[in-house]
């Protein structure tokens, strides 16, 4: 029961009833408020105006017999027109003398004469009590020549405004009772219908689409309803489009899903491509510069191999003649020892010869492996870049450049002799190829020194006194395939394996300083013992 006078009060209907009877409540008791001011102002003007109307009468009438003493006259008078038991109208007279002695009074025995009522307390006693006493002043040809004192009934005047209070009472009662079914009648319908609406529009929330409200009327509820009819056909129309849409939509995203695998495997199989001709490039990179220190080395032992050979030749020659002579008899002791001479100076001219080319081969072997294989193993830096010089001196016997080491002592490293030897060898022929053009003399700086407060890492400078570099290349200098002397040379990897090679595999940082006509330093940060992840990356 409580549940469901809760959701009356609280549905639309029951704040229509609740808002109507409010409203007339205070309607009520406005109306009953203002009517029973009115009927009071009636009433008191009404004993007022009886008052007025009696006095002046009683006066007249009483003031003659009392001047001539004749107050039987007027006592038959009141006896016949005083009812002591009447509702209304007159219910006692008293007369008295100009001294305040009593002359006539029609009052019962032993019945004392009440106190004349103010004129400020005549609706309180009209309204209240039911009875009014008026004294006034008995005059006669403006004379007073006693006193008259009377009272008024008007208790039938209160039983009327009583009565009259009920029924007005009543009958606002039944209007407002009336209007209220009419209100309630016109919430319940509204009530329904908007009802209506939500059981419809929980259908269409369910998917039924098709749900439709009967429509009834003209009102604005009717019009909702329409409305609302017109959405829901619209709702049911755009489902249906876009059904048919995510029907077409998904064949298209097949279509498109299909079409982007198939455009991944031929991206993925291009990267594959592109990532081995790279791999190719950077081997190509390397034995390009491989096959040039081949080409110097092989250019530099044609010296001692072709000095020695000379020398061998001329041995030869030497001790067949010596031989010869030996055969024939003639050998003499002046020309055995200019053949000891010549065997001496012979010996001598090969062993320094050989040595030369035996060092040559050495450095450009331990090179070679290096570059070819990336092995990690402990070396020491000054003896690897002291090989590393020998062959790289080779490549500057025909040019303008010469160049200088500094390398201190003791640095031991636990790394990657092979990339640190390409590093130094690309910086090399980039420095050749671009800082020195045209046969320009200069200067190439290899020095190197521990760095750090730990001492744990090495810093190695590469340096030269050459053109420099613009400073629109320098951030572009390390990218793959750029270079300023494409078809001239130039591949534009040799600077980009190098940053590669310092940071992937020797754990470092290569960074590069330089001002046009001020030369360039590349520097080489790498820790002594390179770190155990960086082969791993890099494979």
């Amino acid at each position: 029961m409580i549940i469901k006078l809760s959701r009356f009060f609280h549905s639309l209907i029951g704040y229509f009833a609740i808002t109507a009877a409010l409203s007339f409540s205070l309607l009520i008791a406005g109306v009953f408020y203002d009517g029973n001011r009115t009927l009071k102002t009636a009433v008191l003007e009404n004993v007022l105006s009886g008052i007025s109307q009696t006095s002046q009468i009683l006066n007249m009438t009483v003031s003659t017999y009392v001047l001539k003493n004749d107050l039987n006259t007027v006592k038959i008078f009141f006896s016949e027109m005083l009812n002591e038991h009447a509702e209304n109208g007159l219910i006692y007279v008293v007369i008295g003398d100009a001294h305040g002695t009593l002359l006539l009074s029609t009052l019962a025995a032993g019945e004392k004469l009440a106190e004349p009522t103010s004129e400020t307390g005549f609706e309180q006693a009209a309204l209240k009590t039911g009875e009014v006493h008026v004294r006034n002043p008995l005059l006669l040809a403006h004379r007073e020549i006693g006193f008259l004192q009377y009272g008024i009934s008007t208790k039938s005047l209160i039983d009327a405004t009583a009565r009259e209070q009920q029924q007005s009472l009543l009958r606002t009662s039944a209007i407002m009772l009336a209007t209220l079914l009419v209100i309630l009648l016109l919430g319940w319908r509204i009530s329904h219908r908007l009802k209506e609406m939500a059981l419809a529009s929980q259908a269409i929330v369910a998917g039924n689409y098709e749900q439709k409200i009967d429509i009834s009327g003209r009102d604005e509820l009717a019009a909702l309803g329409n409305d609302f009819n017109l959405m829901a056909f619209e709702i049911n129309k755009k489902i249906k489009e876009i059904t048919v849409l995510n029907q077409t939509l998904e064949l298209r995203v097949a279509q498109r899903t299909a079409e982007l695998e198939s455009s991944n495997r031929l991206l993925s199989d291009n990267l594959q491509h592109l990532k081995n001709t790279q791999t190719q490039l950077v081997n190509s990179e390397k034995l390009s510069s491989l096959g040039s220190l081949v080409a110097g080395v092989a250019h530099e032992l044609n010296t001692p191999i072709g000095n020695a050979l000379t020398v061998a030749t001329a041995m030869t020659d030497k001790v067949q003649l010596t031989q010869q002579a030996f055969e024939a008899g003639q050998l003499k002791k002046s020309l055995l020892e200019s053949h000891f001479n010549t065997l001496n100076e012979a010996g001598y001219l090969l062993t320094t010869n050989i040595l030369r080319a035996s060092d040559l081969i050495m450095s450009f072997k331990t090179i070679a492996v290096d570059q070819t294989s990336e092995l990690r193993r402990k070396f020491d830096l000054k003896k690897l870049i002291a090989e590393l010089e020998l062959t790289l001196r080779v490549q500057l016997k025909h040019s303008k450049v010469s160049l200088d080491t500094e390398v201190a002592d003791q640095i031991q490293l636990d790394s990657f002799p092979g990339p640190l030897t390409q590093v130094i060898f690309n910086l090399f022929n980039n420095a050749l190829l671009h800082a020195f053009e045209d046969g320009k003399p200069g200067v190439i700086r290899i020095s190197a020194s521990l760095h750090g407060a730990t001492q744990s890492h090495v810093l190695i400078s590469f340096s030269d006194n050459g053109s420099g570099i613009p400073a629109q290349h320098l951030s572009k200098i390390f990218d793959p395939f750029f270079t300023t002397k494409f078809g001239q040379g130039g591949s534009g990897l040799g600077l980009h394996i190098c940053h590669n090679l310092v940071e992937a595999i020797l754990g470092g940082r290569l960074s590069v300083f330089s001002e046009p006509g001020q030369g360039a330093r590349f520097d080489i940060l790498i820790p002594l013992r390179a770190p155990e992840h960086a082969r791993k990356a890099e494979g």
